[in-house]
């Protein structure tokens, strides 16, 4: 969420509660349950796999310094 530039918090639960206060209730199960897996096999922390990624067109790349 940091890197796609929604929101720009620090820690895990900052952007739990940061995410809360702009998404709908009902968007929460669904959007954390998509970019979970997301993250941890396309935008990884270090390198992402932008070339490989269907939202890049839609990315800030928000701290991205090296990608693939």
């Amino acid at each position: 969420s940091n890197r796609l530039g929604y929101v720009r918090t620090k820690t895990p639960e900052e952007t739990e509660q940061a995410l809360r206060a702009i998404l709908p209730r009902r968007h929460w199960i669904v959007y954390n349950d998509l970019l979970v897996p997301f993250g941890q096999n396309c935008c990884k922390p270090i390198s992402p796999l932008c070339s490989r990624c269907l939202v890049a067109v839609h990315c800030a790349r928000v701290g991205v310094t090296r990608h693939r």
